[in-house]
């Protein structure tokens, strides 16, 4: 089915409530899962190929996309990297729902761009949970407000750049710059990986998940930049600049 064949009716937004885009070739779990959604006051926007979702993603701009991975046309990774390139959405918070449990499986879908990954069954209502706990802490990316001083940095997040003195680094992925942002606005403070996993990847146990970002974004920055991004034994991370 090509983006002009979706037959599924578009319902209205209501009054306070988000746009949610469901993509699941599995007709009884999009439904079920879609009213639990729509019980919370959100518009529910449904679709079975990646070719469908992405026409919605682009043309309707919803607020959240709730994901399968195995779908007819594809896998749900490409539609995530696609999403995570768009100029203007690549924020969308991403859930990606599917039956691949096992540990790469899950590097491999927050690596694509997932901020959570539920393997089924989930129960419709526990989905839903999840989804509005998640628009929920879309609130604490958006409060990042402008430009951040601190020194001799300057953070810019509507251009996703850090300036360092004369340099200007622009290679950032969102959630290495999402991350250098936090430990830059709360430094000289402590922060745990339980702390990074609920903000920025809003979930609570992947392991080795914010350390990977951190090396990651160490090698992108200056070295004397990186040496700031200090790790204290059992307890977390900080930005300190003596």
């Amino acid at each position: 089915m090509g983006p002009e064949g979706d037959a599924v009716p578009r319902p209205r937004k209501p009054a306070g409530g988000k746009t949610l885009l469901f993509i699941e070739d599995d007709l009884e779990t999009r439904r079920y899962a879609a009213l639990a959604l729509a019980g919370l006051g959100h518009r529910v926007l449904e679709a079975d190929t990646i070719a469908v979702g992405l026409h919605l993603f682009q043309s309707e701009r919803p607020d959240l996309v709730i994901l399968d991975i195995a779908l007819p046309d594809g896998s749900g990774l490409e539609f995530s990297r696609k999403a995570r390139a768009h100029k203007v959405l690549a924020r969308t918070p991403i859930i990606m729902l599917t039956g691949k449990g096992e540990l790469d499986d899950k590097a491999a879908g927050f690596d694509a761009g997932a901020d959570q990954y539920l393997v089924k069954p989930v129960a419709p209502r526990e989905l839903a949970m999840w989804a509005q706990a998640l628009l929920q802490r879309v609130a604490f990316e958006e409060g990042h407000g402008g430009e951040l001083v601190a020194g001799d940095v300057i953070i810019d997040p509507d251009a996703n750049l850090v300036r360092f003195r004369n340099l200007s680094i622009a290679n950032l992925t969102n959630k290495e710059f999402d991350l250098f942002y936090c430990m830059v606005k709360n430094r000289p403070k402590i922060l745990s990986r339980q702390f990074f996993l609920s903000k920025l990847w809003r979930t609570v146990a992947v392991d080795n998940l914010v350390d990977s970002h951190l090396r990651n974004l160490r090698r992108k920055l200056p070295q004397e930049l990186a040496d700031r991004l200090q790790a204290v034994p059992g307890k977390g991370f900080r930005y300190f600049d003596g």
